[in-house]
């Protein structure tokens, strides 16, 4: 090797790192954490679960339960056919503080207990699963009338 390419490959290396260390320090100078937090608590104002076109308000600690459970979704490619099973919700609205929009949550399947919907305000495209292995399943089976 020459002289000419030690010293483009260093470089490069330390371009690399350059770019590394500006994208890590833009995330301890936001302050936003690496893992993704969808709903923070002091924005929500309330909450609702939509079945058969009627909306069912969320009390206080499950709303606090389903933000638990939100705010740990991860983003889903696909999902097998066979797995899946029919929401039994139409919507789950989420409604914030200071003009603020509201958010709502529109349910595609369960698959292994997990609701997999969509959140535009959230992912402008894709999916994404809770991952509470059917604790969500029932904690919004009990907020509507059966």
């Amino acid at each position: 090797m020459d002289n000419r390419t030690l010293l483009i490959m260093t470089a490069c290396v330390f371009a690399a790192i350059a770019l590394l260390f500006a994208i890590n320090l833009k995330t301890l100078v936001t302050g936003q954490p690496i893992n993704q937090t969808y709903l923070k608590y002091n924005d929500i104002r309330g909450m609702a679960v939509g079945k058969n076109q009627l909306l069912y308000t969320l009390d206080f600690q499950q709303q606090n339960s389903v933000a638990d459970f939100l705010n740990r979704a991860v983003r889903v490619v696909g999902v097998k056919p066979g797995k899946r099973q029919k929401p039994d919700i139409d919507q789950i609205v989420i409604y914030q503080f200071n003009g603020k929009p509201d958010i709502v949550l529109t349910p595609v399947a369960y698959v292994d207990g997990n609701l997999v919907f969509t959140a535009p305000a959230w992912v402008d495209q894709g999916y994404l699963m809770e991952i509470s292995s059917g604790d969500l399943q029932k904690l919004l089976s009990q907020s509507y009338d059966s």
